[in-house]
């Protein structure tokens, strides 16, 4: 059983529902396509009152096919929290399965919002720079969700220090994993290490900020895919979103990068001597790593058989991808450095 049995799901959902919410009969299951990581459907039910609602199913695809792992308890716990928090707009998750048996998964239901994904917005024409505002108001309105209210289950660096040591430590241990030889990673965290920037406070990181994980619905855009949160540095989604739509235009910041870091600092309140083009550089490289570390784990597990299908094999393609966009960034600021150093 898995929530791909579109057979099998509807009848699934309806006894589900039965024992834990109310009577309803399903109308319509649809498989969602474009998720990078996990199962998402589209749940079109009626309720026994004979209101009519939508929900999206998310959850694990079956290991083997798997090509990245995350946490549904921590992500439902989060979402949950975020759905009492003032200032942040996100789906609300109704209700959470976590007995495996039921969908062959651990799965959230979440609101349906109407509207399609920002990167199809832009695709449709949606003029960039009056798109440029409401973006970073979303990224800023991230950072300034308070500590105090996120799960108390939700890892907290002891310092800012350690924080980053461990992000580049996980570059470490993908060249000590992988199948075969990576020096081209022993050196991107070797430089990483020598290069930190001035820290900040740590804060909430969604972790995926990209165009395909925001609804531009049209009574407020919403962002969605937070299963790779974490406690951390705000530029982490900040560079993050540089590296992901340098490889997936457009790029709200490669048109202007000083007017986006200039609005950025404005909506944040943070200073140029934190956020500037080298910390922005610095941190497109560091930050990847929750999406090339999994994509490297992926990749050797193919080799020794013990994952397979396209998803695995199609997304390995990052790698190249991510590789030629970090020597680019990384001789870039070494050239700039060099010359802020010597001047």
């Amino acid at each position: 059983m898995s929530m791909l049995d579109v057979e099998k799901m509807p009848s699934k959902i309806e006894g589900w529902l039965s024992s834990n919410v109310e009577n309803a009969n399903v109308d319509s299951y649809t498989i969602m396509t474009g998720g990078f990581s996990r199962v998402m459907a589209r749940v079109e039910l009626t309720w026994s009152s004979g209101k009519s609602e939508t929900f999206i199913l998310r959850g694990d695809p079956p290991p083997e096919i798997a090509t990245m792992e995350s946490d549904r308890d921590a992500e439902w716990e989060l979402l949950s929290t975020l759905s009492t928090i003032d200032g942040i707009s996100t789906p609300a998750a109704r209700w959470y399965e976590e007995n495996t048996s039921i969908f062959g998964t651990k799965a959230i239901f979440i609101d349906f919002v109407e509207g399609g994904s920002l990167q199809s917005a832009f695709d449709n024409g949606l003029n960039e720079e009056e798109a440029l505002e409401p973006f970073i108001d979303l990224m800023a309105s991230v950072k300034f969700v308070p500590l105090e209210k996120l799960p108390s289950s939700m890892f907290r660096p002891d310092s800012w220090e350690n924080h980053m040591d461990n992000l580049i430590d996980r570059w470490v241990h993908v060249a000590d994993s992988h199948i075969e030889s990576v020096p081209f990673v022993r050196h991107i965290a070797a430089w990483l290490s020598k290069r930190k920037p001035a820290p900040l406070p740590l804060g909430l990181v969604h972790g995926d900020f990209q165009q395909a994980n925001i609804i531009a619905a049209n009574e407020g855009w919403q962002l969605i895919d937070w299963e790779f949160s974490r406690i951390g540095d705000p530029r982490e989604d900040l560079g993050y979103y540089a590296a992901y739509a340098s490889s997936v235009p457009p790029s709200l910041i490669d048109s202007n990068p000083e007017k986006f870091l200039d609005c950025y600092r404005q909506k944040t309140g943070l200073g140029e001597e934190v956020i500037n083009p080298i910390t922005l550089g610095y941190f497109t490289v560091l930050s990847t790593i929750g999406t090339i570390g999994p994509l490297y784990t992926a990749l050797t597990e193919m080799s020794l058989g013990k994952r397979h299908g396209i998803p695995v094999a199609y997304n390995s393609q990052l790698i190249p991808v991510g590789n030629r966009n970090f020597i680019n960034a990384i001789e870039q600021l070494e050239a700039a450095l060099e010359t802020l150093e010597g001047g």
